[in-house]
């Protein structure tokens, strides 16, 4: 097990257990209390978990799913799937919106084949990806800084935003409850509503997994959404209520 594995399941086993004890964790996972402890002190410096005597704890929910680093831990698979539907809509000389959703930075791997492509963005993740490409012009909408969620936003970004045009806009939500979509943070909210308003046309890429996910501020309803794609993990129960509603979906 590599580093980073091993955090990835003492990840888990916290938010499985909610508490963990870190001779548990040593035993578990076959190594010292002195590198749970070197472990622990990382997670806890990206604001995965809480520290205490003896063990570590959850933090709240809503920091979980806010959490860049957290969020980049899974569904790597669905992701993809999702980013390979998205990079079939885009077009050479196309000015796209990606969001700061650890789904729409998948999509920077499916450029490389595009001869030209603008980005606009606010993610830190998207510009670290793209910023060496030479057939993308990459446009950083600036902003407040926000390092748990690893992008920018307020007054700055979302002017920036409403000043630019673009073909496309991918996004994706927190959370799916019937045919609205919610986020737990109102910043991220007004940016995604921004990118939305600019751009001609607005792509959904949502994870079957937030259909049983719950967030605070609604942000839009599926159908705003010129293409809504959902990943084939999506339960017929869910699915039903969509085509019941007359939300055109496609699973990849």
């Amino acid at each position: 097990m590599t580093p980073d594995e091993r955090r990835h399941e003492i990840v888990k086993l916290v938010q499985n257990g909610k508490t963990v004890q870190v001779d548990e964790l040593a035993e578990r996972l076959a190594v010292s209390r002195m590198t749970i402890h070197r472990d622990l002190d990382l997670l806890a410096s990206r604001g995965l978990l809480r520290k205490e005597r003896g063990g570590a704890t959850a933090e709240s929910s809503l920091l979980f799913e806010s959490n860049f680093h957290f969020r980049m831990q899974f569904g790597q698979e669905e992701k993809q799937s999702l980013a390979r539907a998205a990079r079939a809509l885009i077009e050479p000389g196309n000015v796209v919106m990606l969001d700061d959703s650890t789904t729409t930075l998948m999509i920077c791997d499916e450029l490389q084949t595009i001869e030209h492509v603008t980005v606009i963005t606010n993610s830190l993740a998207v510009c670290e990806r793209l910023r060496s490409w030479v057939n993308v012009h990459l446009i950083l909408t600036g902003g407040s800084y926000n390092d748990t969620l690893q992008g920018f936003y307020g007054l700055v970004c979302e002017q920036t935003v409403s000043k630019l045009r673009a073909d496309w806009a991918f996004l994706s939500a927190s959370s799916a409850i019937g045919t609205s979509l919610y986020h737990q943070d109102q910043e991220v909210v007004r940016v995604k509503r921004a990118f939305m308003a600019s751009a001609e046309r607005s792509v959904m890429l949502l994870a079957s997994s937030k259909f049983k996910r719950r967030a605070l501020n609604h942000f839009a309803e599926l159908s705003e959404f010129e293409r809504v794609f959902i990943d084939t993990g999506l339960d017929e129960a869910s699915a039903q209520r969509l085509r019941q509603a007359g939300i055109p979906f496609e699973l990849v």
